[in-house]
């Protein structure tokens, strides 16, 4: 597999990954790398997340990485302008 947003520029670049989002591959240049928390659910009579100590880590591509950080901005902003 190669990666999207290097052939969208004519370069023939191997991904290292696949975007969570949209499921791109991705090269290590392009590829945005995030932690994300893990939480193990209890079910029983009532749900309990319990937060893991440790974070999985996703890959993202650029162009979804920059849709996720449009939207925190957004929402940080109580949705107002977006």
């Amino acid at each position: 597999m190669h990666c999207f947003d290097c052939a969208e520029q004519n370069v023939d670049r191997p991904a290292v990954g696949t975007c969570m989002d949209c499921g791109a591959g991705v090269c290590a240049e392009h590829a945005r790398p995030e932690r994300r928390p893990v939480t193990c659910r209890v079910v029983g009579l009532t749900v309990v997340d319990h937060p893991a100590r440790v974070a999985a880590r996703i890959l993202r591509c650029s162009a979804c990485g920059q849709v996720r950080t449009t939207i925190a901005a957004c929402e940080t902003q109580g949705g107002r302008d977006c």
